[in-house]
């Protein structure tokens, strides 16, 4: 009895110790290595496509990435060469010309930096991908309520309009979508729309995609949710759905198990990377094919 009495007395002191210190204590962590980064993409999309160059940052720098200007960006591919061209009111940033790049093409990044701040010599990165497949399109995106009786986490079943596409989904089973959500022009994000954002085609490969052979129990399968309380009648609801390879797909995951790396470790966390460099670069250049639909909200849809 006597010790017990003795360790709660040692808690209570510890307790009003901890309770009393208000003096700031800063820590000096040390810096990581500092690194090129590479964000980068070319789709089947005519438009104008985007390279972004960086140096890697501390976790608590407030004042933004340092980007990496006067570099030399192309991409190869079927014989053809897509130059990159840096914005001169957005340093860092290189975009084509309006291009299309095309399905099951390989292609190859090449960028080269000869003035750069952490050598004295040029920084070279490539990197290799080829363009995934995609089905030739959706036909059609219906919004519907929820029907699932397990229900989805975080939403309310009464309030959640499903977007479920309808399309000739391929035959190739290794499909994996990364999903993007529109409303009226502007990408949506909330919390149950990010349960979605990574949507594998595995056993659904070869059906028409929501058509009649694929539903189980009469039940569409949606690739997003939305909660009605974000929409109003006369709404443009757009699905976006990127054929991504399995490498680009764990690079994703990778990024968000990321969060949360204790900066005082000096490491970086275990994303995957596709590019190659004298100077240990990390990031990703993807290639991918796009297909969208879209829908027109109104709330006489849900009454019943």
């Amino acid at each position: 009895m006597a010790t017990k009495k003795h360790y709660f007395g040692l808690l209570v002191g510890l307790g009003l110790l901890a309770m009393s210190c208000t003096e700031k204590i800063t820590l000096d962590l040390p810096e990581g290595r500092k690194v090129p980064v590479v964000e980068g993409s070319l789709t089947n999309e005519f438009k104008r496509h985007e390279v972004i160059l960086s140096y890697s940052s501390e976790m608590y720098n407030t004042e933004g990435a340092e980007m990496i200007s006067g570099a030399e960006v192309y991409v190869v591919g079927g014989g053809d060469t897509i130059w990159y061209y840096e914005q001169e009111d957005n340093p860092g940033h290189y975009l084509t010309d309006s291009v299309a790049g095309k399905k099951n093409r390989r292609y190859h990044l090449e960028v080269n930096v000869e003035n750069n701040t952490l050598f004295s010599k040029p920084i070279y990165m490539y990197a290799d991908t080829k363009m995934s497949n995609n089905a030739s399109g959706i036909d059609s995106l219906g919004l519907l309520p929820l029907r699932n009786k397990q229900g989805i986490p975080f939403v309310n079943d009464s309030a959640a309009v499903c977007l479920c596409p309808y399309f000739q989904a391929l035959s190739d089973k290794d499909i994996v979508y990364n999903v993007e959500l529109y409303l009226n022009g502007k990408l949506f994000k909330n919390r149950p729309s990010k349960l979605f954002n990574l949507f594998s085609m595995r056993g659904y490969a070869g059906y028409y995609f929501n058509g009649p052979e694929m539903l189980h129990n009469n039940v569409e399968i949606p690739v997003g949710i939305m909660n009605k309380s974000y929409l109003r009648n006369g709404d443009v609801i757009k699905v976006r759905l990127y054929s991504i390879s399995e490498d680009y797909m764990y690079f994703l995951m990778g990024q968000k198990l990321a969060i949360g790396v204790n900066p005082a470790m000096g490491a970086y966390p275990a994303v995957f990377s596709n590019l190659f460099s004298n100077c240990n670069a990390i990031g990703w250049f993807n290639a991918t094919s796009v297909i969208e639909g879209e829908s027109v909200y109104y709330e006489s849809m849900f009454e019943q």
